[in-house]
């Protein structure tokens, strides 16, 4: 097994074989807490610290205000289901399988993300934390339901609020068809329910929120606040994440708690879009232009992190279980048969220090599972544009993000080295990826209809020949 995790090695031990029969470490309240929140298909154009004009977010501004904001953070896809695929795995989603679409479009229903994947979620309860989740799941079900990916507790949508709204409860139905325009305050009241319980250990709480994803419905007392329905889900959701943050701060850890806020991909297109309004980026979800996967990141830790921060730099979904792992001092220690990872653990990039790991590259998938670009530094490739149709080569485009991060200029003319270069290394990090996989689960007695792709499957016309 090989592992591709840039680690500080005090904190991270790789490789090593996990056993059932192993006990489990003791509790360390010297650990901090961890929330980590991730809202659905909120754009960067969407919270007012980072620029929007037309939603007011003051809680998350005032949490920018108390940490970090990063403002070149990519989600883990382009759209909902391998993004989430990424953050609990630290892997890219091909990685793992996938090959395109979400679970219910595109990606077979009865598959999901394999019970071989040693989730950041196992990896802190195996470490004695307490580990629950609210939100959305859209990874899988039965055995690849968040009770069996390590979760002690899950309250939880199985998918995406547009295509069912049973709540379940650690696998069980206990509200079917539950109001879409309550689902927010929902979670909110489960996540501040495991706050507030008598605790013998720090905890794990992972937020996906369902909201702002379509179809956008106000909270009864958001209704009528604005035209614009799109508007009071955000700003409800604003109001629900400084309700958590007061929660941490009644019961006196807030200091010892790490919160990140972030999102799972850009934009999706139709209501959500203003036309008076002036995104930073090209694209939006499902795209792998900037639109479709940078997407706002925020993080706080009292203490650690310095406030009132921006940062340029590149970190990625794929990154927060290394990076939390190093930060919670907790050892990294997959199965054999687990997934490969590429995250890098970007506490130095956080902590603003200048010493330790930092990530230089990141590759991009369309939501239609083919791998289009790379970035490496400033420069972005587009290999194969491919944004109309990604199956169709449109040719090398690219980018200098410093200069023009709404990628309007194309300057592969001017510069056909560093085209060269960035597409030797695409070829050398997919050849890896796509021949080192750990493929979809799928239910008992349920044969995939889609394989995992090959390393020469994604050349030819991938690659523009």
């Amino acid at each position: 097994m090989r592992f591709h995790v840039l680690v500080t090695m005090t904190c991270i031990a790789c490789a090593a074989e996990a056993s059932a029969d192993e006990p489990k470490a003791k509790p360390d309240l010297s650990q901090p807490n961890v929330v980590l929140m991730m809202a659905d298909d909120l754009a960067t154009e969407d919270v007012s610290c980072y620029g929007s004009k037309r939603i007011n977010t003051p809680r998350l501004d005032a949490l920018a205000k108390q940490g970090v904001r990063l403002t070149s953070y990519y989600a883990g896809s382009s759209v909902c289901t391998p993004s989430r695929m990424a953050l609990l795995s630290g892997s890219y989603p091909a990685r793992l399988g996938w090959r395109w679409g979400v679970l219910g479009y595109g990606l077979e229903p009865r598959t999901g993300m394999s019970p071989a994947v040693y989730t950041i979620a196992e990896c802190f309860r195996d470490a004695g934390y307490r580990t629950a989740l609210a939100g959305k799941w859209h990874v899988g079900d039965r055995t690849m339901s968040p009770e069996h990916q390590g979760f002690e507790s899950a309250y939880f949508l199985s998918t995406s609020n547009n295509l069912n709204r049973d709540l379940l409860r650690d696998g069980r139905l206990v509200r079917k068809n539950w109001d879409n325009r309550k689902l927010t305050e929902t979670f909110t009241d489960e996540v501040i329910r495991v706050i507030r319980e008598k605790r013998d250990k720090p905890f794990f709480l992972y937020v996906p929120w369902t909201a702002p994803h379509f179809p956008a419905e106000a909270h009864p007392d958001w209704l009528g606040k604005h035209q614009d329905e799109f508007v009071s889900v955000v700003e409800e959701l604003d109001f629900r994440v400084g309700q958590i943050l007061d929660s941490l701060d009644a019961k006196g850890i807030a200091d010892d708690t790490i919160v990140i806020f972030t999102s799972d991909n850009g934009r999706q297109a139709g209501s959500q879009v203003d036309p008076r309004s002036t995104p930073p980026y090209t694209g939006m979800k499902w795209q792998s232009w900037e639109g479709g996967t940078r997407v706002p990141c925020i993080v706080r830790w009292p203490g650690k992190i310095t406030a009132d921060t921006v940062d340029d730099a590149i970190m990625a979904a794929i990154d927060w279980y290394p990076t939390l792992a190093g930060m919670c001092r907790i050892p990294i220690e997959i199965p054999d048969g687990g997934q490969t990872m590429d995250g890098i653990d970007c506490t130095a990039t956080l902590m603003g220090q200048n010493a330790g790991p930092k990530r230089t590259e990141l590759l991009y998938w369309h939501g239609k599972g083919q791998a289009t670009a790379i970035r490496s530094g400033d420069w972005k490739l587009f290999f194969n544009a491919g944004e109309k149709d990604p199956n169709v080569a449109d040719g090398a485009l690219l980018y200098d993000l410093s200069r023009d991060a709404k990628e309007q200029t194309d300057v592969a003319r001017e510069n056909p080295e560093k085209a060269r270069e960035l597409l030797a290394r695409a070829r050398t990090l997919l050849a890896d990826i796509y021949d080192d996989q750990t493929p979809l689960g799928t239910w008992e007695g349920v044969t995939p209809t889609n394989p995992p792709l090959r390393a020469e499957d994604v050349w030819g016309p991938l690659l523009g020949e």
